[in-house]
C-alpha cells in the first residue's frame, strides 16, 4: 500500500475490498452442537460414529450451499480383482518405481516398525490393503465418488479412515481414475526420481489402520474443506473483539521441551489443537509431496499421511497438488519425529531409521454435527494457510530481512488478517461442517508463520496472527510456539524475547547471521500484558501506524501505551460492510 507511515484504514478498505471477491452472506446458527471432546480411542470409533459399525457415508459438497456434487468415476481396474492379486510381502507396488519398492522393503524388513507394543510386519499391510480392497467402502459397487479440489469454491469431502486407505491402497498398486488423481501423479513424480518418502508415509499410514480398524470398522470421519472467496467482514469486529491472552511455549535450547507443557505444535499430540502448515500455494510446496526439506511445509505434509492421501482429489493444475487454504479435520501425526526445534544443517523433521511409526498418535475425539447428522472425528487437525511473502517484494536484503529491519515487513497486515481469517473463520466453509470446525479447532498452534523462508518480521507476525485469532467466531486459543532454531529462519524468532531472553537465544541458536544488536527492549510476554483484555481494535491501529526500523515493532507499540485510548476510534468504513454470519 502507497504511504507506508500508517494509512488509515478508512483509507486502505475500498482498495483492499475491491482486491478480494464481492462480499457474499452466509449464515450460521447458534443452535447447532459444537462437539465436546474425550479421551476415546480412535481405534473402537466406527464410521458415522456408530461404534463397532462398518455403515457407509461421506459428504461432498460442491459450492458453499450445495453437497451432493460429485461425480461416481470407475476405477481402471477393479479394486476387487486388484485385491487378489496383491503381493504378500508387497515386492512389487505398480504405482512405484521398482528401485523405490525395493528400498522401502529392505528398510521395513530389516526393522519392522512397532506400534502398540508390536511390530508390524509387510505381511500385515498386505493383507489389510487387500481386506480393505475387496470391502467395497464406499458402497458404490467398486466404483469411487470424485470431486476435484482446486478451483474457487467452498468445497467439502468428508469419507471415513478406511475410505481414504482405500485410495491410498488403490494408488499404490498404481490404480486410477479416467481423470486422473494428484495422488497417483505424485507417486509417480516423485519416485521416478527415487524419492521414497511418500511411500513410507502412505505404507505407515496403512500399518496403523491396520490395527485400528478390525472387524470392517471404518474408523472415524476425515474431513478436507476450502473455504468460499474471502472478504473484509473481519473489519467490522475489531471494535467488540477482545484480545484473548494467547499461550506461549517456548523452546529455547538443543533438548528442550516446550514450557507451556504443550507437546510441540507439529506433532499434533494436543487434544484440539489445530497444526498451521505455514504453507504457500499450495500444500507441500517446493518438493512437490516428495521429500523432506529444511522447510516446515514441504515436510509437515510427509508426516499427516492423510494429507498427503486427500491430493487423490486433485484432477487439475500442474503439478497436481492441493491448494490453500485448506483444513484437515481429524488428521493425525502418522510418523515420527517431528518437532519445529532443529540444529543446523538438519531437515525439518527427521524419519526414524527404526520405530518410525508415531505410537503417541492422536487418540481424542470430537463429536461433533455433519450434515445434520452426528460424527466423530478425531480431535486434532491441520490448516494449510499462506501469508504475505515479504521476501517477494525485493525491497531489502536478506540480511536485514533476518533481523526485522525492513519497513515493508510492517506494510502487508491488511493482506495477513485475511489470509488468516479466511482459513479459520467457520463461516466461511459450507454450512455442513461448520460445527465440526467449532468442534474439533479449540487451539490454534503455530509457530513463525510468515516468518519462515519468507522472511517476515517476526514480532509483527505474532500480533498478527494474535490479532486475527481474537476475531474468530468460534474463540479458539492460540497457542504461539517460540524457538531459537525453528527449521525455516532459524534465530529470527529470539527477537520476540525481548531483553528478558533475545540474546541469550540468539547465541543457543548459533545463527550468526541474526545480530543480538537487533534485540531491542520490549518482549512478547510485555506486548501480552499492555494489550490483552483491550479491544482488538487498539492493537490494529497500533499495526497500521508503526513506524519504521532500526527500532524493533515491540518497542514501537509499547511506546504507544500512554495513548493507546486514541488508537480506539473506529474508521467509518467498519460499518459499511456486515454479513449475517459476523
Amino acid at each position: 500500500f502507497a504511504g507506508f507511515g500508517g494509512p488509515t484504514l478508512s483509507a486502505l478498505l475500498p482498495s483492499f475490498r475491491s482486491a478480494m471477491a464481492s462480499s457474499r452472506s452466509a449464515e450460521v446458527s447458534s443452535s447447532l452442537d459444537t462437539g465436546s471432546l474425550t479421551g476415546a480411542a480412535v481405534a473402537d470409533v466406527a464410521g458415522g460414529g456408530l461404534v463397532g459399525s462398518s455403515t457407509t457415508r461421506w459428504v461432498f459438497c460442491g459450492t458453499v450451499d450445495s453437497c451432493g456434487q460429485y461425480q461416481t468415476v470407475p476405477w481402471a481396474t477393479h479394486p476387487a480383482d486388484l485385491a487378489r492379486s496383491v503381493d504378500p510381502g508387497l515386492g512389487s507396488l505398480a504405482g512405484v518405481s521398482q528401485s523405490v519398492a525395493d528400498a522401502i522393503r529392505a528398510k521395513w524388513n530389516k526393522s519392522p516398525p512397532m506400534f502398540r507394543g508390536s511390530p508390524v510386519a509387510l505381511a500385515d499391510v498386505a493383507a489389510f490393503i487387500s481386506e480393505v480392497l475387496s470391502s467395497d467402502p464406499f458402497g458404490t459397487g467398486g466404483d469411487v465418488p470424485f470431486l476435484n479440489l482446486q478451483g474457487p469454491g467452498a468445497k467439502v469431502i468428508a469419507i471415513s479412515q478406511r475410505q481414504l486407505a482405500y485410495l491410498a491402497a488403490n494408488a499404490l498398486l498404481g490404480n486410477s481414475i479416467p481423470v486422473g488423481d494428484g495422488l497417483s501423479a505424485a507417486l509417480s513424480r516423485c519416485t521416478s526420481q527415487g524419492h521414497d518418502t511418500i511411500v513410507l508415509s502412505l505404507l505407515s499410514f496403512l500399518a496403523v489402520l491396520s490395527r485400528e480398524l478390525q472387524g470392517g470398522s471404518h474408523g472415524s470421519m476425515l474431513i478436507a474443506a476450502m473455504p468460499d472467496e474471502g472478504d473484509n467482514a473481519w473489519a467490522n469486529k475489531l471494535s467488540q473483539a477482545t484480545l484473548k491472552a494467547p499461550t506461549v511455549c517456548k523452546t529455547i535450547g538443543v533438548g528442550s521441551e516446550p514450557s507451556c507443557g504443550k507437546p510441540d505444535f507439529m506433532s499434533g499430540g494436543a487434544i484440539g489443537q489445530a497444526v498451521v502448515d505455514i504453507a504457500g500455494d499450495v500444500i507441500g510446496g517446493g518438493s512437490q509431496l516428495c521429500a523432506l526439506a529444511n522447510s516446515q511445509d514441504e515436510s509437515l505434509v510427509q508426516f499427516y499421511s492423510e494429507v498427503l492421501a486427500f491430493a487423490f482429489f486433485v484432477s487439475s493444475g500442474e503439478p497436481k497438488m492441493l491448494p490453500v487454504p485448506m483444513v484437515f479435520l481429524g488428521a493425525r501425526a502418522y510418523l515420527k519425529t517431528l518437532r519445529g526445534e532443529s540444529a543446523n544443517g538438519q531437515q525439518c523433521g527427521r524419519i526414524e531409521d527404526t520405530s518410525w511409526l508415531n505410537e503417541d498418535i492422536q487418540r481424542g475425539i470430537a463429536r461433533v454435527e455433519l450434515q445434520g447428522a452426528a460424527a466423530e472425528v478425531a480431535a486434532s487437525a491441520f490448516v494449510g494457510v499462506r501469508s504475505k511473502s515479504t521476501a517477494a517484494f525485493g525491497k531489502c536484503d536478506l540480511g536485514d530481512l533476518m533481523n526485522n529491519n525492513c519497513d515493508i515487513q510492517r506494510r502487508h497486515l491488511l493482506d495477513d488478517v485475511a489470509f488468516w481469517y479466511r482459513a479459520f473463520e467457520p463461516g466461511f466453509y459450507a454450512p455442513a461442517i461448520r460445527p465440526a470446525i467449532r468442534g474439533v479447532i479449540r487451539s490454534i498452534g503455530t509457530g513463525p508463520w510468515g516468518a519462515g523462508v519468507w522472511f517476515g518480521d517476526s514480532q509483527q507476525y505474532f500480533l498478527a496472527v494474535w490479532l486475527t485469532t481474537s476475531l474468530l467466531s468460534h474463540g479458539p486459543q492460540l497457542d504461539y510456539y517460540v524457538y531459537d532454531h525453528f527449521c525455516e529462519n532459524p534465530g529470527n524468532q529470539c527477537f520476540v524475547l525481548g531483553a528478558q531472553g533475545c540474546a541469550d537465544c540468539i547465541r543457543k541458536s548459533g545463527v550468526g547471521d541474526i545480530h543480538p544488536d537487533r534485540c531491542g527492549g520490549a518482549s512478547i510476554d510485555d506486548l501480552i500484558a499492555e494489550f490483552a483484555g483491550r479491544r482488538a481494535l487498539a492493537l490494529f491501529n497500533a499495526l497500521q501506524s508503526v513506524g519504521p526500523p532500526p527500532e524493533q515493532v515491540f518497542d514501537l507499540l509499547k511506546a504507544m501505551a500512554p495513548k493507546l485510548d486514541s488508537l480506539m476510534r473506529s474508521p467509518a468504513m467498519l460499518s459499511t460492510t456486515t454479513t449475517p454470519w459476523t
